[in-house]
């Protein structure tokens, strides 16, 4: 053993990431999805769902031609809602993209994060019991809208019989459900773990409860420039829809089997305001602690971040999230690009996340930034380096802070790092 080694029972297990599921409003698998962020392509459209011509906003991140026939038999799907559809559809992809054999694990965990029931089918079955009563209400109701219907439905149609868990945490969920994941492998709990976020909230009546707090853009003239994170124009964030799993694995198991290793998950916190955090005075948001627990626990100094991937919803949180970006990294924060990827994709909820996740992973294997589109003017207090306009050659960037925040004041961050066999992480 070397002088500067250490013992190997205090060394923290290591988790990585070996696969990737994504279904955007911009793209559905990992190469269109990046090819449109770093492109700067938005998937903010004019609503085709439903009739919107009553809402003050009439524009969303929807998916476009997504077969669920392609991922399940037609009794499946009859039986699921939109986002349990997109859930296994994205879960399908992942185990397929890490070549991971679920029959050959012992055991295999799911963890998924949602921000409701399922509003499709609940709002379809409750229209036909107001018109012609209880006999018409689907026995196959309960378990296509119950939160869980997401992870249990992976578990059941992948075979998965680890752990199963479903956080419903407002807009981290999906990242709170890969911070679950990650801390039961490395506390030794599991080896493997399907893990992310889906949503599927635009509905009419899903649109309508966002719009009632007036916290939505209403330029409905210019769907693609609606959300500008940052800028100082911005009115509001944009409703989407979307899902993003990912495999995550112990290292050591991940390298037996050859795995290709995308990232190392390094550090995860999460932390509520606890205050109004919209006050003038903004000393303790939740999102600056998030952060500054997230670097602990990564056993990192905030001058190692390169990328912050941000939520930045186009609203007043952006704000919020440079203030405390720059409390937490000092004079370090103006020498770190900051973007947000809602302003090509907007808010997908849960699933907004696992997205930015994805999109982190892929700007440490492509050396490309994703722009901030539609940043054109400034605001005081938002003066970081917000990639504003295109995206950004990088090559150098080995460490990503990625941050949420949701209704209720809760705020997650996950940091992410280039994958190197050579790392090792100190308890």
């Amino acid at each position: 053993m070397g002088l500067n080694a250490q013992p190997e029972e205090d060394l923290e297990r290591r988790v990585v990431v070996t696969g990737i599921g994504i279904i955007a409003p911009n793209g559905i698998g990992k190469e269109l999805y990046w090819k449109a962020l770093a492109e700067g392509k938005s998937g903010i459209k004019q609503i085709k769902g439903f009739d919107v011509n009553s809402f003050p906003t009439q524009i969303a991140g929807e998916v476009q031609d997504f077969d669920s026939s392609d991922f399940m038999s037609p009794r499946d799907v009859k039986r699921t809602a939109r986002t349990t559809q997109f859930a296994i559809a994205a879960a399908k992809m992942a185990v397929s993209d890490s070549q991971l054999k679920i029959e050959e694990e012992s055991e295999v965990g799911v963890a998924m994060g949602v921000s409701a029931s399922a509003s499709d089918v609940v709002e379809t079955h409750h229209a036909l019991f107001m018109e012609r009563g209880v006999s018409r209400v689907s026995p196959f109701l309960v378990t296509s809208a119950i939160p869980n219907a997401s992870a249990s439905n992976i578990s059941i149609l992948l075979g998965c019989k680890g752990a199963v868990t479903t956080i419903s945490n407002s807009c981290p969920a999906g990242l709170d459900a890969i911070g679950s994941a990650f801390g039961r492998i490395r506390d030794s709990k599991d080896d493997v773990f399907i893990a992310g976020g889906t949503d599927a909230q635009v509905t009419p009546f899903g649109l309508a409860m966002l719009c009632a707090p007036r916290i939505m853009s209403t330029r409905n003239d210019d769907p693609e420039g609606a959300s500008r994170p940052f800028d100082r124009t911005r009115d509001g964030g944009i409703l989407s829809e979307g899902v993003g799993v990912l495999v995550l694995e112990e290292m050591q198991h991940a390298m037996n089997r050859g795995a290709h290793i995308y990232a190392e998950i390094l550090g995860y916190a999460n932390r509520a305001d606890g205050i109004g955090v919209y006050d003038e005075e903004i000393l303790e948001s939740g999102v600056k602690r998030a952060m500054a627990l997230a670097l602990k626990d990564a056993h990192i100094k905030p001058q190692e971040v390169d990328y912050i991937c941000a939520h930045a919803p186009s609203d007043e949180f952006d704000r919020i999230e440079s203030i405390a970006i720059k409390q937490v990294f000092g004079k370090h924060a103006y020498e770190i690009p900051v973007s947000s990827i809602k302003s090509m994709i907007g808010n997908p909820l849960s699933a907004a996340g696992p997205l930015q996740v994805v999109a982190s992973i892929m700007v440490l294997e492509r050396g490309i930034i994703p722009p901030t589109i539609n940043h054109k003017s400034p605001d005081k207090d938002c003066d970081l380096d917000y990639v504003p306009g295109k995206a950004r050659e990088c090559k150098g960037i080995n460490t990503i802070l990625i941050n949420t925040h949701g209704f209720g004041g809760i705020n997650s961050t996950l940091i992410i790092r280039r994958y190197s066999n050579s790392n090792q992480i100190p308890r």
